[in-house]
């Protein structure tokens, strides 16, 4: 199995979501002994944001790059050959203002690719990537599953789709900042889930 995984927190010693993860996957190496893992911090090591040359060249024919469209899509280039490549991707990332953090939203519009990770036809939009499933592990400061001020599960369901990704799991640590006590619950009963899904994921 080849694992992506994205870790979008800015914290480090404190960060729950990172916590989460890597307890995942080693429970998951227990499962798979042969697990490849790609990581990507882009919480302390963001992705550029997309650019007025990052556009031109992305939507430029790809026997039309020049030198200098090459160099501005090679960062993207890169991201999006991971992914294409991986069998499993997990992104674990902090709620920021009811929605995913600036870093992430950076990587997804460096991998939301038209001709490398979606197709656009006379019939529609037509993901290309297919087969593979994914985990979100999330950090809320309060309660907010089922609520109107989630936007964050929601728009990655909606983007993981449009690209051909439907077998999405969400495993929510919630109200971890509402003292030590909550955020000590919230990371034990979301760690317990995590324990579980590695046995069969």
């Amino acid at each position: 199995m080849k694992l992506l995984h994205i870790d979008a927190s800015p914290r480090t010693v404190r960060s729950v979501t990172r916590k989460l993860s890597a307890g995942f996957i080693n429970a998951l190496r227990l499962a798979h002994p042969h697990l490849k893992v790609t990581h990507h911090d882009v919480g302390h090591h963001p992705p550029p944001f997309i650019s007025d040359a990052w556009v031109g060249a992305a939507f430029s024919p790809a026997d039309q790059h020049d030198p200098a469209m090459k160099g501005v899509l090679h960062h993207s280039d890169s991201l999006t050959a991971e992914l294409l490549a991986c069998d499993r991707l997990l992104i674990a990332s902090p709620m920021h203002n009811f929605t995913v953090s600036a870093s992430l939203k950076a990587w997804i519009d460096q991998v939301v690719r038209a001709d490398m990770t979606f197709k656009v036809t006379e019939d529609g939009v037509i993901p290309l990537l297919q087969g593979k499933k994914a985990l979100v592990i999330t950090a809320r400061g309060g309660f907010v599953a089922g609520t109107d001020y989630d936007f964050q599960e929601p728009y990655l369901r909606k983007i993981l789709g449009f690209i051909g990704i439907t077998d999405v799991t969400f495993i929510h640590a919630e109200g971890v900042n509402n003292g030590e006590d909550a955020r000590v619950e919230a990371m034990t009963k979301a760690s317990g889930e995590l324990i579980t899904l590695a046995k069969t994921w």
